[in-house]
């Protein structure tokens, strides 16, 4: 696209260590009991370190503390312990002026627009600028390259109620990035769109981090969301991050239950129902066990199962299968069952481990 705003390109390049753009260390944020309620830890010694110019997702379900956690960065939120430093400006320390001159350097991207109705498009997109003390020539050549930017420009008059979901998002987008930010945070800016345009507006992010180099941090409660253009991950419950890590680790080998509760949905990690049905617990190893076996790289395509079962000489049978990528690297995930006996065999463990398949013990099944 022409006309770029002049943003600064990105250190950082699809995992490559790059300088930490937000730095969250020992971030506790505690709410005092009310009459109403008890005290609430919505968040619990948070250390979380986000390099320039990455995708940094966060998931969690509601209540996991991750609207805090981006108030934090923000400066919205003040922790009750620990710092939160962007671009190496400690923004828990900074007041007045100078938070709001930090609050410059990060846009902000909301599920329900938060859009002026009484505002065209262009006026929305020009309001922080205007905030900010520009003329209005200056302006307008920004918010005109900004529109062009996003994919609106032939909606710069019209108004919110004129705009479909899709078109009222690229104008949060495009106002979230009118100052010129070095980081930019999304809140669950897709989750009130349909999958379409989700995947139009989430392949606009990626677009902007990969050409402007403007770091993202991306909170959501879809896994699907994190896969499609997220570079790391922090799994939150509780106010605390349990598991974190580069997304294509964390989707093909999830080390805690609730990362993996969160990858059901995800091709070939979802039981069938008749199966959830039948399925006992692994404390009863009697029957035919169930095993989920998890593939990467080249190994996603290759004849492994098949190899199995020559090597034990036991049936196998594949309940469901399937092989998707993440960045373009493959990884496939399979439900199995076999023997107990072969499914606790040295040899089967030694034979997956030389394969280096991930094995998960998913229960027992008459």
């Amino acid at each position: 696209m022409n006309n770029r705003p002049n943003f600064s390109r990105s250190v950082y390049a699809g995992g490559a260590a790059g300088a930490p753009m937000i730095s969250i260390d020992g971030v506790s944020r505690f709410y005092p009991a009310t009459k109403k309620s008890g005290g609430v830890h919505a968040l619990r010694n948070v250390d979380i370190s986000v390099r320039g110019g990455e995708i940094y997702g966060v998931i969690g379900r509601s209540g996991a503390g991750k609207s805090t956690l981006l108030r934090a960065i923000n400066g919205l939120e003040r922790p009750t312990a620990g710092r939160v430093c962007v671009d190496g400006a400690d923004i828990s320390a900074l007041r007045d002026e100078a938070l709001r001159a930090a609050r410059r350097k990060i846009g902000m991207i909301f599920q329900h627009f938060n859009l002026l109705s009484s505002r065209t498009t262009f006026a929305n997109v020009a309001l922080p600028l205007e905030f900010a003390g520009l003329d209005r020539k200056a302006i307008r050549a920004r918010v005109e390259s900004l529109l062009e930017l996003v994919g609106i420009a032939d909606k710069r008059d019209r108004y919110p109620v004129e705009l479909s979901g899709g078109q009222k998002q690229r104008v949060g987008v495009a106002r979230a990035l009118a100052t010129e930010p070095k980081v930019l945070l999304s809140d669950e800016a897709t989750s009130a769109l349909d999958p379409e345009t989700t995947r139009a507006i989430l392949a606009l992010l990626a677009d902007i981090n990969r050409t402007l180099g403007v770091t993202i941090v991306l909170i959501t409660h879809e896994m699907s969301v994190i896969k499609e253009i997220c570079h790391r991950v922090g799994v939150m419950e509780a106010g605390e991050v349990i598991e974190e890590g580069d997304v294509y680790d964390v989707i093909t080998r999830p080390q805690t239950q609730t990362a993996r509760s969160f990858l059901s949905a995800l091709s070939g990690r979802e039981l069938p129902r008749w199966l959830a049905a039948e399925l006992r617990p692994d404390s009863h190893r009697t029957g035919t066990a169930v095993l989920r076996l998890g593939f990467t790289g080249a190994r996603a395509t290759e004849p492994t199962i098949a190899r199995l079962a020559r090597k034990l000489g036991a049936d196998i049978a594949i309940l469901q299968a399937q092989v998707d990528d993440v960045g373009g690297r493959p990884f496939g995930s399979i439900i199995v069952t076999m023997p107990v006996a072969a499914a606790f065999d040295e040899a089967t463990q030694a034979f997956l481990a030389d394969h280096d398949v991930a094995i998960e013990r998913l229960g027992y099944v008459d």
